[in-house]
């Protein structure tokens, strides 16, 4: 039954709503703090109770019966001085002091009485009666009574009597009176404070022990009320903790019909979804990982309220990837066939460059061969120039040395014979070049663009050429009519002034003409080395071309096989 008392039912406050286990619970502290209360108020209403009863009853009580007995003492002691007195006045103001003393003395008893309902009250009524009585008696004794001039009264020794015999008898009963009285208000009061302090002790014993009650049960009730609310709650902040780092394995075994209970049911059945949610999405991203672009999620019936923007995210996810590597395949396999084509070009550019190398370096080699041959050309001019001065030193020596002549002329035919062999010499040289500058233009022709300068270079290397041949031609035609000169003049010695005359003229001819030739040998050198720095510049360029060409090609075949692994990589992803 104590135990009913101080403790709370932990079954009870776990089935009960939050708001009911605090109803429960204050209401248990309201009933012990309202007898706490009510010990408390009888306490104090049985406290004042008795210090009523002391003040109004028995405080009065024995002042009463004090001013009573005092009052008698005084209405004695009046009464005798006023026997005793020798002066009139005071006499008189004695035997008024007793009487209205008697008056006193029944207004005393008049508040006694109110106070004070024992059973001696009666005999104190008849003691004050009889009192009364002889007071009334003295009164008259003293009013009849002459005084002699010493103050004696005549009839003194009746007044003695009268208060010797019967008012000090009846002073001292009511005097006794007054005491028993005294005596039952001490017992009285003492009677009534051990009962005020019994029962304020009793209470106050009680009170006390319905705080330590209401103490020892509000401990219970609150370590019950923390644990009934604190588990649940610690579980459920474990929970939650749990879900912020991202784990979803979690299981609430709290189990109540109380708000708590029904959270953590709800927290369970919502981490089970959100695990199955985030589960699915695992699942849907592996399979999007490994490359089965499909369909979104695998079970779209488990994104409700604000999950069905994840779901439609996914299925979206999975479109556009679907599409954007539909439209990378589409594009890639572009690639390929366009890599492809360009390396088929770039090789064929790089063949064709080597080819255009190899050209050109033949057409160095021939240039190299005709400025060489040029330059001999321009020597043998000059020297020609020589003996073409010297053959007009000797025409005009001729004259004067006709002795000579035979000598001479058979100098002018070696002389002859020598030109010829160096006309020849030209004539094949300025052939040589004809052909170069041919194949030249051809090579420019075929150089394009980059060639255009070159072909004009060989078009004046063709017109130099064919101003040499003509100039040999000349030449030639020139030492055959000299030749002819010399088998005349050694037919004809008497034409001999006449053909020198001839002979001077054509050898200054000759003189110019190799001069002429020796300036177009020198042009020709020098446009036979233009000819070569720009042959030169071609071949760079070729060989820039062909490496171009090369890494074309490699960068080619690279973005090939690139374009075939990304083909094979695409080739994994299975789209809608």
């Amino acid at each position: 039954m104590l135990k009913n008392l101080i403790t709370m039912d932990k079954d009870t406050l776990k089935y009960s709503k939050v708001a009911d286990k605090f109803h429960i619970t204050f209401k248990r502290i309201y009933f012990y703090v309202a007898i706490v209360v009510i010990a408390l108020v009888a306490t104090i209403i049985s406290s004042v109770y008795g210090l009523s009863t002391m003040y109004n009853k028995l405080y009065h009580m024995n002042t009463d019966q004090g001013e009573l007995r005092i009052n008698l003492q005084a209405f004695t002691k009046s009464a005798w001085f006023a026997l005793t007195t020798r002066d009139a006045g005071t006499r008189e103001a004695q035997i008024e002091s007793f009487e209205s003393k008697m008056a006193e003395l029944k207004q005393n008893y008049a508040d006694l009485s109110k106070t004070y309902h024992g059973s001696d009250m009666a005999k104190v009524q008849t003691d004050l009666a009889q009192l009364e009585s002889e007071s009334a008696r003295l009164s008259e004794l003293f009013s009849k009574a002459h005084f002699s001039e010493d103050g004696q009264p005549d009839n003194g020794q009746e007044i003695y009597d009268q208060m010797q015999l019967n008012i000090t008898d009846v002073v001292a009963a009511l005097t006794e009176d007054t005491k028993v009285i005294s005596e039952d208000a001490q017992s009285m009061a003492a009677t009534t404070y051990r009962l005020v302090l019994i029962v304020s002790v009793v209470l106050v014993v009680i009170s006390l022990l319905l705080v330590l009650l209401m103490s020892l049960f509000i401990r219970d009730a609150r370590r019950k009320l923390i644990y009934v609310i604190t588990k649940p709650v610690n579980q459920i902040k474990a929970a939650a903790d749990q879900m912020s780092q991202g784990m979803l394995d979690i299981d609430i075994e709290y189990k109540s019909g109380d708000e708590l209970g029904e959270l953590a049911a709800d927290l369970n059945e919502s981490t089970a979804s959100i695990k199955e949610i985030v589960t699915d999405i695992s699942e849907t991203l592996n399979r999007i990982q490994n490359g089965d672009l499909t369909r979104g999620s695998n079970r779209p019936e488990l994104y409700r309220g604000d999950y069905e923007a994840i779901r439609d995210c996914l299925a979206e996810i999975a479109a556009k990837l679907s599409a954007t590597i539909t439209e990378v395949k589409d594009s890639s396999a572009q690639v390929s066939q366009g890599a492809a084509n360009m390396s088929q070009g770039a090789s064929d550019l790089a063949e064709g460059a080597t080819d255009q190398a190899s050209v050109v370096e033949e057409l160095t080699a021939s240039v190299n061969m005709v400025n060489e041959q040029t330059t001999l050309m321009a020597e043998t001019a000059e020297k020609g120039e020589r003996m073409a001065q010297q053959g007009k030193a000797d025409t005009a020596t001729a004259e004067q040395e006709m002795t000579q002549v035979t000598a001479a002329m058979e100098r002018i035919d070696k002389a002859a014979k020598e030109i010829k062999g160096i006309t020849a010499s030209i004539e094949a040289i300025a052939s040589q070049t004809q052909l170069l500058s041919l194949n030249a233009s051809i090579e420019a022709a075929r150089a394009g663009e980059a060639g255009r300068g070159f072909a004009v270079v060989a078009e004046e290397i063709s017109e130099l050429a064919s101003q040499s041949n003509e100039a040999v031609k000349n030449a030639y035609e020139l030492l055959n009519a000299t030749m002819q000169a010399v088998e005349d003049g050694n037919r004809v010695v008497l034409t001999t002034q006449e053909a020198l005359k001839n002979l001077e003229e054509s050898v200054n001819q000759v003189a110019e003409m190799m001069r002429e030739s020796k300036d177009m040998a020198r042009q020709q050198s020098n446009s036979m080395e233009e000819i070569n720095t720009g042959i030169e510049q071609i071949a760079g360029v070729i060989q820039n071309n062909s490496a171009t060409a090369e890494e074309s090609s490699a960068v080619s075949q690279e973005l090939s096989e690139q374009s075939e692994a990304l083909n094979a990589l695409i080739g994994q992803f299975i789209v809608q």
